[in-house]
């Protein structure tokens, strides 16, 4: 019964008319990663983890975000290009990298697709132990991905 509780809250919040609010990033669940489903396209957003996986090594993204120059998108739907000019993720607010793309640009629906963040074009993000929209294919890569 208590289970609702937070839900009925959620209703409330939403349907009292606050003006002004924040953006709140909605994951498919609260354990997956890297985008937003918004109808016709996805929002990929980078930033939001207090630390990042690259290669083996461990950092605190907060500590080094003063060194972070570009964002890349890259995945099996732009031939896992990390400098691709048209997947350059756009600085959001002080965290927050994004960019919005059309699902059908992506593929069609019901197709997997994988992708990774890629920092100043040769630092690809591993993802978080905790997604679950985490997969890892016969080359040994580890992705994330999304459904259309």
């Amino acid at each position: 019964m208590h289970k609702h509780i937070p839900f009925i809250l959620f209703l409330l919040i939403l349907g009292s008319g606050f003006k002004n609010k924040p953006e709140t990033i909605y994951f498919q669940s609260s354990t997956s990663y890297g985008y937003q489903d918004k109808g016709d396209s996805i929002r990929f957003i980078f930033g939001e983890q207090k630390t990042i996986k690259v290669g083996g090594l461990n950092i605190n993204l907060d500590q080094r975000r003063n060194e972070i120059k570009q964002v890349n998108l890259a995945g099996d739907f732009n031939g896992w290009s990390p400098d691709n000019s048209q997947y350059i993720l756009k600085k959001t607010d002080s965290k927050l990298y994004s960019i919005v793309l059309s699902k059908k640009s992506l593929g069609k629906k019901g197709e997997i697709r994988k992708f990774k963040f890629v920092l100043n074009g040769k630092y690809w993000i591993e993802p978080p132990a905790e997604a679950l929209n985490k997969i890892t294919g016969s080359d040994l890569n580890t992705n994330l991905y999304l459904q259309l």
